[in-house]
C-alpha cells in the first residue's frame, strides 16, 4: 500500500513528465499490436496461397505467367516496398510464373503494354489510379486488338478502383487496412475471379486548321476532374514540412488564390446512355473485336478435334432502332468544378437528372457550382479529404447528376500563347492539357481481378 501512494504522490509530483511518458507508452503498445496483426494476417494469406500452390502443382497445372507494372514512384516511392513486403510473397507461394518491369517515365506502362509483343496470363498493375490508366490505355490501342485479365495492385496514393474492390467497406484508415487490401488484392490474382469493367476513351477533338494527324486516345477506368478543387489538391506535396496535414494545408493557403481554375467555362454536348443500336455499335460491340481476331488466326491441324466452348449468340446492333441515342443536348456552364465518371467509382448519393434502367452502362457528368466564398470553398475542400473523396463528385451540382453514353467538352478559355497559364484536366489522377475533347464510354472493355 505504501508503494502504491508514493507512486501516485510520485506521478502528481512530475504529471507532465508521467504524461509524455504514459503517451509514450501508449503508443509503443499500439504500434507493436498493429505490427503483430499485420504479421498473423500476411502469415494466413501466405498459408492460402501455399496451398493453392501445392494443389497446382499436384495436378500438374501449367505455370501461369504474369507480368507486374510497378511504378516504383508511387505513393511517394514506399510502393516498391510495399510489393515486396505484401503482394509479392502471396504471388510466388501460389506459384506465379512473375516477371516484374519497373517503370521509369511517365507514358513508360502505356507503351510497353502497347507494344509488348504477346501478352501474359495476366497483366498486374503496381501503382496508383495513374498507372492503371496508362496500363489500360497501352492495352486498348495494341494493334492485334488482343487484351488479358488485369490485376490492380493498390500501391500509389489514389487507389481509386482498388479500394472500391478490395477495401473493407466502412473500415478506418489504418496501416492494417491498407495491407488487407493490399494482401486482398495479390490473392484476388490467385482466385481468378474476373469481372468486367467500363472505360472510358477520351479522344482530343481536332481543330479545323490542325494538319497534325489525331492523336491516340486516352483511356480511364475513373474519372475526369477539371477545376480548383484538382488545381489545389495537385499542389499538396509542396507543403510536405506539414506532414499528414499538407492536403488541408494546400486548400488554407490557396483557396484565396486567383491563379487556379475557379470558373471552367465551356459548352458541352452530350447523348443519352445506349444499351446498344445501330449508331453506338461500334463502341458496344469493342468487346468482341479480340474474339473475332482469334478466329481470323490459322488454326491448328489437330484443333478439328477439339470441342469448341458454345458461346453466347451475339446481338446484331445494327437492326436495333433508338432514335434518342444520336440526340444531341448542349448546354453552357460555368462551375468551379466538373467531373466526368464511370461506374466503377462510388457514388455519392447526388439525385440524377434521368435514371436509366440499372443494368445499363452510363458515364455520370456532374456540374459544380460557382464558389460563393474561400472559407465555404475550404470548409467542403476539407469534408470531401476527411471522407478521402478525392476524385467523387462534389456535393452540390447545379444541373444535379447527367448520365451520358457521349460527352463532348469544349473549354473556352484555352492557353494559345506561351505566356498563358497552364490548365490541366485529372484523367484518373494524371494531369493533361485542357483541350477540346469527346468522352465516350466503351462498355465492358476490359477484364479485372475481382475479391
Amino acid at each position: 500500500m505504501a508503494f502504491v501512494l508514493r507512486f501516485a504522490k510520485t506521478i502528481r509530483n512530475n504529471w507532465k513528465k508521467s504524461t509524455v511518458f504514459g503517451s509514450a507508452v501508449a503508443y509503443g503498445v499500439s504500434y507493436s499490436k498493429e505490427k503483430y496483426e499485420i504479421k498473423q494476417l500476411m502469415r494466413y494469406y501466405c498459408t492460402e496461397a501455399s496451398r493453392y500452390g501445392d494443389v497446382k502443382i499436384g495436378q500438374n497445372q501449367r505455370t501461369p505467367k504474369v507480368i507486374v507494372l510497378l511504378n516504383p514512384a508511387a505513393n511517394r516511392k514506399d510502393s516498391e516496398e510495399d510489393f515486396q513486403n505484401y503482394c509479392e510473397p502471396i504471388l510466388h507461394l501460389a506459384g506465379f510464373e512473375v516477371d516484374i518491369v519497373k517503370t521509369d517515365s511517365e507514358g513508360h506502362a502505356r507503351r510497353y503494354v502497347e507494344e509488348l509483343a504477346t501478352l501474359p496470363d495476366a497483366l498486374i498493375v503496381g501503382g496508383g489510379d495513374g498507372t492503371l490508366s496508362e496500363a489500360v490505355s497501352g492495352m486498348k490501342r495494341r494493334a492485334d486488338g488482343s487484351q488479358c485479365p488485369i490485376g490492380v495492385l493498390p500501391l500509389g496514393r489514389t487507389n481509386t478502383m482498388a479500394r472500391k474492390l478490395f477495401a473493407a467497406e466502412g473500415a478506418k484508415h489504418s496501416d492494417l487496412e491498407n495491407v488487407r487490401t493490399m494482401a486482398n488484392a495479390a490473392y484476388a490474382v490467385i482466385a481468378g475471379k474476373k469481372e468486367k469493367k467500363d472505360v472510358m476513351r477520351i479522344e482530343v477533338l481536332p481543330s479545323v486548321a490542325d494538319e497534325t494527324p489525331p492523336e491516340k486516345p486516352v483511356y480511364a477506368l475513373g474519372t475526369l476532374q477539371w477545376g480548383a478543387f484538382r488545381d489545389i489538391l495537385a499542389l499538396r506535396d509542396k507543403y510536405w514540412y506539414t506532414a499528414s496535414l499538407r492536403d488541408y494545408t494546400a486548400f488554407l493557403f490557396n483557396a484565396f488564390d486567383g491563379g487556379h481554375t475557379w470558373n471552367c467555362k465551356a459548352r458541352l454536348a452530350y447523348t443519352e446512355p445506349c444499351t446498344g443500336c445501330s449508331n453506338c455499335y461500334r463502341d458496344l460491340d469493342e468487346q468482341w473485336a479480340v474474339k473475332k481476331q482469334q478466329e481470323q488466326q490459322p488454326r491448328r491441324w489437330w484443333s478439328m478435334f477439339v470441342p469448341r466452348s458454345k458461346t453466347p449468340p451475339k446481338t446484331d446492333y445494327t437492326k436495333i432502332v433508338n432514335e434518342k441515342c444520336s440526340v444531341r443536348h448542349e448546354i453552357e456552364i460555368d462551375p468551379s468544378e466538373l467531373v466526368i465518371k464511370t461506374q466503377n467509382v462510388d457514388d455519392t448519393g447526388t439525385e440524377t437528372v434521368e435514371q436509366p434502367e440499372r443494368n445499363e452502362s452510363k458515364l455520370q457528368l456532374v456540374v459544380g457550382e460557382q464558389v460563393d466564398s474561400g472559407f465555404g470553398f475550404i470548409s467542403e475542400s476539407w469534408s470531401r479529404l476527411r471522407q478521402r473523396k478525392y476524385f467523387e463528385c462534389p456535393s452540390k451540382a447545379t444541373e444535379g447528376v447527367i448520365s451520358a453514353r457521349t460527352i463532348e467538352l469544349l473549354p473556352e478559355r484555352l492557353k494559345v500563347e506561351e505566356t498563358d497559364p497552364d490548365l490541366y484536366y485529372s484523367i484518373d489522377n494524371e494531369a493533361y492539357e485542357v483541350r477540346p475533347v469527346r468522352v465516350t464510354l466503351v462498355p465492358k472493355a476490359i477484364e479485372v481481378f475481382t475479391f
